[in-house]
């Protein structure tokens, strides 16, 4: 059979010759309509560089970018150094999985791989130059899918879910975000790959998009040996591999296991890992797969000729192809299909001093420890990392806790820094505030502009954007993110952070670790919520990183001690008008002979902030009293000396002077639309 132009082929010629490539096809009705209707479609396959290249990876595949180039496909190839990072690959050095991915395409070059229509993408090159779009991507496939759903992709990797990385939880979140990043029409990977190219598609529906990327899965080689329905690169003898010599060839093929029985289509699990069965001809898999997968393809033995494998498999079953007659000329066809490339490695200097490169990295140590990047270089002078919060109203006792703390280590560190973070893409990964980026910036900025008009010190704060951040150093960031996963199962963040609600807030867990390397910070603030997440940050920075946690309860909410926020008016809030600081006050839980409550806490508070704090009352009550103590304070209201409805008068007082505050803020046509934009955001948010 003579290649065809696509130009000269029909609909259903080049459906069929794509659709011969897969095993598995989801859907066939949306795989034709593609070849139909769309001039250009794009293929795509990802490959980790990973050292060692089996004949499945580079005959099999070339032959297959043929056919799909040859019915007039683009064939986009994704080169996942960033994922053989994550996987640890050669040791989790980079430079090493570059040299080891430019080995690989010399192999499909000299496998004779039609190079017109290839793109060959490196990962983290073109992440990084796209950053704000992959890693959007990134975030919000994670935010809309749970961590179990997550974790039935890993079979990608071989991983059981115990010996899960935190990394390799966000392997597969950035493997379907590479299809649409790179606006893939049609998945061509394995069948092992089945469970994350469904996510893509799910992930279609849950946003609404209607044209899902189609799936072609192709078959999945058996190994050389008994029982294994795959290869293992672990294993050198359960495969033939790209580098063999003729002689490795013959041997593997001679002692290859063979019964004489019908073969079936393999069954495979769930996940799309095929299932072992003893029955399974790894000799005839090798033929239908690799030897007649070529067009035109036939087989000569014994003076017969075999046009297609069906009939080479009946005179086998049948007695009429003796074992040794079939194993000899399949080490022939094999070795004629590798003597390409054993001659573009022995001749073109620039392919043989990367296979001496590549060889030279399987000779390290096995158990050599990985390699986690440079040590944290922190600032020579004392700076302090603290998040604000993403809320849509900033409780008034977390914004005096950020604020004290922030006081606090200026006043310890006269040449200290505190760089006070909005983290926009944290908030965007755990859907905080709609999980809209307009609202979360609305947020952000509005709880900054009244958190400085009331509590926070301006000199020796500098705010930075998180987004910033990320994007002017993308790829040391996600690097430093990466590494984080690297270093943490992910049952022991669990441990740390409590139950995941999403995959979203793994990866946020995993982006604080990045904030604090990339601002070169050596101390955290962290408040109550964010406690796991920075007992992970002193983990990987090995306690070089000083976490100050901040100081909440001086405000406390405003209900009974037992009880749990209820409604908004058991919250102080920095935005409450006069009215709502009034009515809040009023209904606050302050009964008599108590010296702990949430009123009594906030009179403390006010009582160390001014340093007095006066009640006024009637003389036939005893006249003014002025505490400057705040131990009087509480024995006072302990003992029924001091009235609650006097309390609550001499709370409301200078909380309403620093309402003032507030309206000052919400007064601008800025601000005023910013507060607009999160009370409509506020009406999205479910009812609790």
């Amino acid at each position: 059979m003579t290649a065809q132009n696509s130009a000269e082929m029909t609909v259903e010629e080049r459906y069929a010759l794509v659709r011969s490539i897969g095993e598995e096809c989801i859907q066939e009705n949306e795989l034709l309509n593609l070849i139909a209707k769309k001039p250009n479609v794009r293929c795509y396959d990802g490959f980790e560089p990973s050292g060692r290249m089996h004949i499945a990876q580079g005959v099999f595949k070339a032959v297959n970018v043929n056919k799909c180039t040859q019915s007039g496909c683009e064939f986009v190839f994704w080169v996942a150094d960033w994922f053989a990072l994550m996987n640890d690959k050669m040791s989790g050095e980079l430079e090493k999985i570059h040299i080891v991915g430019q080995y690989m395409i010399e192999v499909w070059k000299a496998a004779e791989m039609n190079m017109e229509r290839v793109i060959f993408l490196w990962s983290s090159a073109e992440i990084t130059r796209n950053a704000n779009a992959y890693w959007k991507t990134v975030l919000d496939i994670a935010r809309k899918n749970t961590i179990a759903r997550i974790k039935k992709c890993c079979t990608i990797m071989g991983k059981q879910e115990g010996t899960l990385t935190a990394a390799q939880v966000l392997y597969p979140l950035m493997q379907c975000a590479d299809i649409f990043f790179l606006k893939a029409d049609i998945c061509q990977l394995g069948l092992d790959q089945r469970k994350v190219n469904m996510l893509a598609r799910e992930y279609c529906d849950l946003i609404g998009r209607k044209l899902k990327p189609v799936i072609l899965s192709h078959h999945m080689l058996c190994g050389l040996k008994e029982g294994q329905p795959k290869m293992s690169k672990s294993d050198p003898d359960s495969a033939i591999f790209m580098e063999d010599t003729r002689e490795d060839v013959e041997r593997k093929i001679c002692h290859a296991y063979c019964p004489r029985s019908r073969q079936t289509k393999a069954e495979v699990s769930e996940d799309g890992a095929p299932v072992p069965d003893e029955d399974k001809n790894p000799v005839l898999d090798y033929y239908q797969h690799v030897i007649y997968s070529r067009p035109g393809a036939k087989i000569t033995m014994g003076g017969t000729t075999y046009k297609t494998y069906e009939e080479l498999e009946e005179a086998f079953i049948e007695g009429a192809i003796t074992e040794a007659s079939l194993k000899d000329t399949l080490a022939v066809e094999l070795n004629s299909l590798l003597e390409p490339v054993r001659q573009h490695f022995a001749h073109d200097p620039h392919a043989a001093e990367l296979l001496e490169k590549v060889k030279s990295f399987r000779k390290g140590d096995a158990s050599t420890l990985l390699k986690e990047g440079a040590p944290l270089e922190q600032s020579a002078t004392p700076l302090a990392v603290v998040w604000l919060p993403a809320v849509i109203q900033m409780p008034v006792d977390v914004a005096i806790a950020i604020s004290d703390a922030i006081k606090a280590f200026l006043e310890q560190h006269s040449n200290g820094e505190v760089v006070l973070l909005l983290p926009e893409w944290t908030a965007f990964s755990c859907g905080e505030v709609t999980g809209e980026e307009k609202n979360i910036n609305a947020a952000l900025e509005l709880n900054l502009a009244l958190l400085q008009s009331h509590y926070l010190k301006k000199d020796g704060v500098r705010v930075v954007r998180q987004s910033q951040l990320i994007l002017d150093n993308p790829n040391d960031y996600w690097v430093a993110a990466i590494n984080a996963g690297r270093r943490n199962l992910l049952q022991s963040l669990g441990d740390a952070c409590g139950e995941f609600k999403s995959a979203g807030h793994l990866v946020a867990a995993l982006m604080y670790v990045a904030d604090v390397a990339m601002l070169r910070a050596t101390h955290v603030i962290s408040v109550s919520h964010e406690r796991g997440y920075h007992e992970i940050v002193t983990k990987f920075f090995e306690g070089r990183v000083t976490v100050i946690p901040a100081r909440e309860g001086n405000v406390p909410p405003l209900h009974r001690p037992e009880g749990s926020v209820a409604s908004a008016d058991d919250v102080l809030f920095l935005g409450d008008t006069d009215m709502d600081v009034c009515r809040k006050i009023k209904r606050a839980y302050c009964a008599p002979n108590e010296a702990e409550n949430p009123v009594v806490s906030i009179a403390a508070w006010l009582l160390r902030e001014r340093g007095a704090l006066t009640m006024e009352r009637a003389a036939e009550n005893g006249g003014n009293v002025t505490y400057t103590d705040e131990a009087l304070l509480r024995n006072d209201a302990h003992s029924g000396a001091l009235h609650p409805a006097d309390l609550k008068a001499a709370v409301t007082k200078p909380l309403l002077e620093s309402c003032a505050a507030s309206k000052a803020v919400l007064a601008s046509p800025e601000y005023k639309k910013l507060s607009q934009t999160l009370r409509q955001a506020a009406k999205k948010l479910p009812k609790k």
